[in-house]
């Protein structure tokens, strides 16, 4: 269906508490949008794709340009290969990637298969070739660095035939299990795009449709599947993607699949055909060129138009925008409209014929409402075909839909004591909150991250109390940062809280050797701080009225054990002493309860 219009366009601070909340924002605007960029439209000289992609980056899933095929060659039988039509690929490319990348955007290729009637399918058949052809895939997107590849593989439904259909099923799920594998092994993504499920007369199952591509089969495999919902009407006059085939497609494909694996394709793009008169010839006025001729086809051949270049042509013809009608049923524009064609006769004169055309497109209004199908059913987006060729009047639309489908945001604001001892239990809690009203009813979870780990562990889990409160006591053992994480439901956002750095002391026991001893003897002090370092300095201090007062130092061995010797107070009584350990590989000072000798 696609390569139809394919052909025709082309020819944290510490205070007494720690206290700290995530920035409250409204949750990010939901990503609902994907689609295709034409090779045409992905350089610098002809960047619409690319630039449509980029302007509208915080929409967008990911983006597929087309820019590859599989092609018949190799030893497997075909080989993925830049489109031949392409000129100056590698630099162009290299420039759109260039743009994309730098908006933030998944860049998942769309490889068509151009390897003619029946060629594929006996690739697929032969498990050493499918094999083969599932490697040259993979090699693709990893030599270039891409997010993942675009099945768009049409040939199966378009030229092969339906007698061949039951053959080809199996194969084509093996070979796409075999792709998903391989893909999802290199952390990447496979997204698979297939013709309709479904009948024209809204009827969808597992023989209805385009079956052969067993949608149901390969759901498990990818991470997307594009459901081509357009190209109802191609030859004969009439709607691009009528709504209620539409939403059939939608409502059985999100019936039977995981939804949110379920990307609806949207055209934005229309058709002309001449209209045709009772008697099934075409209308035409004028001096006319004969039937068969070149001329005569020109007048009276389909012609698609993208959404971006129909206001242009409709103005060409002097078409008033008043006159442009909305079919409620459809959901679609349409218009008739005379359209004069110039044309030389044998005899090298010029004359002018006028055709009667009709136009059927899917603009900005009907683009929204099959977008909108994504957030009733739960979809995971909505597919442009294209961008680039797109009405820039349907993002405006597309956003503000969007951003009736975020979330409301989630604020977690924590508070922790900003230092503990070693191995003894830290207070950390939290308030939740969205939209000023306290969250109950989810599970948090308290996430822990080493200076240098890139992922955050949970530690514990905890329900959210009915004032909208959490609390955690953990053992304090490592250094790090500690935060509070609530998960998101429907109509809620997730929200983690800011990172919560808590100083850890180094925990200090002491003990004297001799508790009762003789004026100015020797007296020895064994001190262990933990988490044990090696060359940690222990203090042990004298209390002196308010004031306490070092006596004797050491330094530990590898297990935290200090033995620090001292000298008896020289007056008989009662002193009190402690240890300290001083700061050591992160952990901070310590102190030992106090302890006390007495000198007789």
């Amino acid at each position: 269906m696609r390569r139809a219009f394919i052909s025709l366009i082309t020819g944290i601070g510490l205070l007494a508490t720690l206290l700290v909340a995530a920035p409250l924002a409204q949750a990010d605007t939901p990503r609902i949008a994907a689609g295709w960029l034409p090779y045409w439209m992905t350089s610098p000289t002809r960047p619409a794709g690319v630039n449509s992609a980029v302007a509208n980056a915080d929409l967008l899933s990911d983006v597929s340009p087309f820019w590859y095929s599989a092609m018949q060659g190799g030893a497997a039988g075909v080989q993925v290969k830049v489109n031949p039509n392409f000129t100056n690929s590698a630099a162009n490319m290299a420039w759109a990637l260039g743009q994309l990348r730098g908006a933030g955007l998944r860049v998942v290729p769309a490889i068509a298969d151009s390897s003619g009637k029946g060629t594929m399918a006996a690739v697929l058949a032969n498990p050493a070739t499918r094999s083969a052809h599932v490697a040259d895939l993979v090699n693709t997107v990893l030599s270039n660095g891409y997010d993942g590849i675009d099945l768009d593989y049409e040939t199966f439904a378009f030229s092969d035939g339906r007698a061949s259909w039951a053959a080809t099923q199996p194969n084509w799920t093996a070979f796409v299990q075999e792709l998903g594998g391989a893909l999802h092994a290199q952390g990447k993504s496979l997204t698979v795009t297939i013709p309709p499920p479904c009948s024209t007369t809204n009827a969808c199952g597992p023989t209805e449709g385009y079956w052969v591509y067993n949608m149901t089969g390969i759901a498990p495999f990818v991470d997307h599947i594009r459901i081509m919902a357009y190209d109802f009407h191609v030859q004969g006059i009439g709607a691009i993607a009528p709504m209620p085939w539409v939403r059939a497609i939608v409502a059985y494909a999100a019936s039977v699949i995981p939804p949110e694996k379920v990307q609806i394709g949207v055209p934005t793009y229309g058709r002309s055909w001449t209209k045709r008169t009772a008697s099934n010839g075409y209308q035409l006025s004028g001096t006319c060129p004969a039937s068969g001729s070149a001329a005569y086809k020109t007048l009276t051949s389909m012609v698609s138009t993208t959404d971006a270049d129909i206001p242009g042509v409709l103005a060409t013809v002097g078409v008033d925008p008043a006159t442009v009608q909305w079919d409620p049923v459809a959901q679609e524009s349409w218009v008739e409209y005379d359209k004069p064609v110039a044309w030389t006769d044998a005899s090298g004169a010029s004359q002018t014929c006028t055709a009667r055309r009709i136009m059927w497109w899917v603009g900005p209004q009907a683009v929204l409402a099959r977008t909108q199908l994504v957030g009733e059913f739960g979809l995971g987006g909505a597919a442009y075909w294209t961008i680039g060729g797109d009405d820039p009047a349907q993002w405006p639309l597309i956003r503000a839909y969007a951003q009736q489908l975020a979330p409301a945001a989630t604020e977690v604001t924590v508070t922790a004591a900003p230092e503990v001892a070693f191995n003894t239990p830290l207070s950390i809690a939290a308030a939740v909150t969205s939209a000023g009203a306290p969250v109950t009813g989810v599970d948090a979870s308290l996430q822990f991250k080493k200076p240098k780990a890139a992922a955050w562990t949970t530690v514990a889990t905890s329900p959210v109390g009915a004032d909208g409160s959490v609390a955690f006591a953990p053992n304090a053992t490592e250094l790090g940062a500690w935060r509070i994480f609530v998960p998101g439901v429907a109509g809620r956002a997730e929200q983690a809280s800011a990172p919560v750095a808590v100083q850890i002391a180094s925990a200090v026991k002491a003990t004297p050797k001799k508790k009762v001893v003789k004026s100015r003897v020797q007296v020895t002090v064994r001190a262990v701080a933990l988490p044990g370092h090696r060359k940690q300095v222990i203090l042990v201090q004298l209390q002196r009225g308010a004031r306490w007062k070092t006596v004797g130092r050491a330094l530990t061995d590898g297990r935290g054990i200090a033995k620090i010797v001292i000298e008896a107070q020289k007056k008989a009584g009662v002193y009190s002493y402690r240890a300290q350990a001083q700061p050591k590989a992160g952990y901070g000072s310590g102190l030992s309860e106090p302890f006390t000798i007495r000198v007789k």
